[in-house]
């Protein structure tokens, strides 16, 4: 149901049990930090592993309102979002500011412009990943955080049942820590509870007087800590020398972290958006894998090739233009049906194969997590997902295409004749045979014959010539 306020101009989202596709319009470091990103991002995964029925969601303004629930996973795309009632799933969203002051079962992923906060009173059952300018938790976080961003805020009536993971800039722990803090940051102040330990690479550290902290604090930086003499560390407090370039390693690990979620939230949405050719790209890979890999090295070998080629005609400039685009999102997209193929894969001998979604976050988890630890077979391994995976794009595409009829010609129908019907019995006709073909034969031959001999007799007869 789609309304206005005043207040509020746009198009609101308010979400209707029977009706699963509602909307207005559309929205006008270390090796050791990669290995707990992946594994926290990891923690994930058990949502995913089941087959999902999801709702899919495109709205200017989403809302759940505290009498309207929603059982199922969900994913947005939307200017602004705001969850005030519950949602017995994940939630999965793209939106500018985001605003939870009611339940989620489940665990929230949030790529946004805006600030993320979970507000007093507001639950998230999971885990929060969130790519944000800002995130503000005053509710409770059952599971762990991983966030990266300009800033994170663990408010006084804030707590996260499990790690804490932070990228980015100020870090603001005012309230509790279930276990670790873990992360890369340009200033961190801990005034809260923290379960576990404090491990950071960070430039200003400052614990304050409640702090609280259960195991050590271990910190990186070329700068000595503020700790306050009231504060309480059940360990020891640990400096280490920090890096050369505090800040490049800093951007380098959000940028990592970024890309990730970023592959992420591009391999869902192309699933969304190409479930057809999703499902038959896996498969391809799946049931002829030395097909898909000679395809898909070919396109790789022969795109730059086509590229420049047409660009060395101005005719071909556009063309060579649109092959370039189309080869640009192959590194994107490319890598896609690879990961999940091999995840199913590994799924096979449980017998328990998971969803398309659950499938592409599990392959994507380990594939990104070879990558990190390993740097040099790392690079292989992203070019095998990228040759494979759009040889299974486009085996798959194919294979769409050839199964699907046609439900408009390309020509117009003038130009299109249709083949009369053969008679029942009607036989082609066949070539003379015996001693009427032979006959045939020599009269065609004679008639030849004596074409060619005509222009020498009138050459004889010619007195000029004879002269």
């Amino acid at each position: 149901m789609a309304r206005r306020e005043a207040a509020r101009p746009g198009k609101w989202f308010h979400f209707n049990r029977n009706d699963r596709f509602r909307g207005g319009a559309g929205p006008n470091a270390s090796h050791r930090y990669f290995a707990v990103s992946a594994f926290a991002v990891a923690m994930t995964i058990p949502a995913l592993t089941a087959t999902v029925s999801p709702t899919v969601i495109t709205a200017e303004i989403f809302i759940v309102e505290k009498d309207n629930p929603i059982d199922e996973d969900v994913y947005v795309a939307s200017t602004s979002g705001r969850v005030e009632g519950l949602i017995d799933g994940d939630l999965t969203i793209i939106t500018g500011d985001l605003t939870i002051s009611g339940t989620i079962t489940g665990s929230v992923i949030a790529l946004t412009s805006g600030t993320v906060r979970v507000e007093a009173g507001g639950v998230i059952g999971g885990s929060l990943r969130s790519v944000s300018p800002s995130v503000v938790i005053d509710g409770a976080v059952d599971g762990d955080t991983l966030v990266t961003g300009a800033g994170l805020t663990i408010g006084d009536s804030g707590s996260v049942g499990s790690d804490v993971i932070y990228f980015g800039g100020v870090f603001v722990a005012d309230g509790s820590v279930g276990r670790d803090v873990r992360g890369r940051m340009i200033t961190a102040g801990i005034d809260g509870s923290i379960g576990r330990d404090v491990d950071i690479a960070v430039e200003f550290l400052t614990i304050g007087a409640s702090a609280e902290v259960g195991g050590d604090v271990l910190y990186r930086s070329a700068n000595d800590a503020s700790i306050s003499s009231d504060a309480e560390i059940a360990g020891g407090v640990f400096v280490f020398p920090a890096q050369s370039n505090f800040f490049y390693g800093v951007l380098l690990t959000m940028a990592n972290v970024i890309g990730f979620l970023g592959f992420v939230v591009a391999g869902l949405l192309a699933f969304w958006l190409l479930r057809s050719t999703g499902e038959a790209a896996v498969a391809a890979i799946s049931s002829n894998p030395i097909k898909s890999l000679l395809i898909g090295l070919g396109v790789v070998l022969a795109g730059p090739i086509v590229v420049v080629l047409l660009a060395a005609t101005l005719v071909g400039l556009p063309l060579a233009a649109l092959v370039l685009f189309a080869l640009l999102l192959g590194l994107i997209f490319g890598p896609v049906p690879w990961v999940t193929a091999v995840a199913d894969l590994l799924f096979r001998p449980l017998k328990r194969k998971p969803g398309l979604f659950g499938a592409f976050v599990i392959g994507a988890v380990l594939w990104r997590f070879g990558i990190w630890i390993i740097p040099v077979v790392g690079a292989l391994l992203y070019l095998i997902a990228l040759i494979w995976g759009i040889g299974g794009w486009v085996l798959g595409g194919w294979r769409i295409r050839e199964a699907r009829d046609r439900e408009r010609e390309v020509l117009p129908e003038a130009m299109i004749v249709e083949e009369d019907e053969i008679p029942e019995g009607w036989e082609y006709p066949l070539a003379p045979k015996g001693s009427a073909a032979v006959s045939a034969q020599a009269s065609f031959t004679d008639r030849v014959a004596g074409v060619m001999a005509e222009p020498d007799a009138d050459d004889d007869d010619d007195p000029e010539t004879d002269a």
